[in-house]
């Protein structure tokens, strides 16, 4: 990285960025300043997309690119070997059978049917208030007699 600092100021030295603003305001001379300003961006923008080209595409870049895969690689290795030991142990055994049980009591519809319940219960409320958040903001038909609502309705 250290390679990259003296390229970075020799940018800087040899692009500086330039901003002519139009003493009068007539539209020739706004037209030129505005150009002028595109322009720089336009340079500003080469400028920086040539220097982090060169970082990425430095020795260094390249290394520690390596070095970041070289330990995700290794990390994906000892997590895979964790998981296959996981599995053959006995603690996963029984989480399987718990699994197998819970799914089964699920089939049966004793969970699934306090759950439907419960879902049902739940949207009903919900459907019930966003009715009343909405008669708070809809306007009442001319021909009803307008009720007054306290605010915690």
């Amino acid at each position: 990285m250290s390679d990259e600092k003296p390229i970075i100021d020799q940018l800087k030295d040899e692009e500086r960025i330039k901003i002519d603003i139009p003493v009068e305001e007539d539209a020739a001379g706004a037209k030129a300043g505005t150009t002028d300003v595109v322009e720089e961006f336009k340079r500003l923008g080469r400028q920086f997309a040539d220097t982090l080209e060169g970082i990425f595409n430095s020795a260094e870049a390249r290394r520690m690119e390596t070095e970041v895969r070289a330990g995700m690689k290794s990390f994906a290795d000892e997590v895979e070997k964790v998981f296959n030991q996981a599995k053959e142990s006995p603690a996963a055994s029984r989480v399987k059978e718990e699994a197998v049980d819970v799914k089964e009591r699920v089939e049966t519809g004793e969970i699934g049917r306090k759950a439907q319940e419960g879902m049902v219960g739940g949207l009903r409320w919900l459907s019930t208030e966003l009715e009343k958040l909405a008669n708070q903001f809809t306007p009442a038909d001319k021909d009803e007699p307008v009720a007054e609502k306290s605010p915690t309705e």
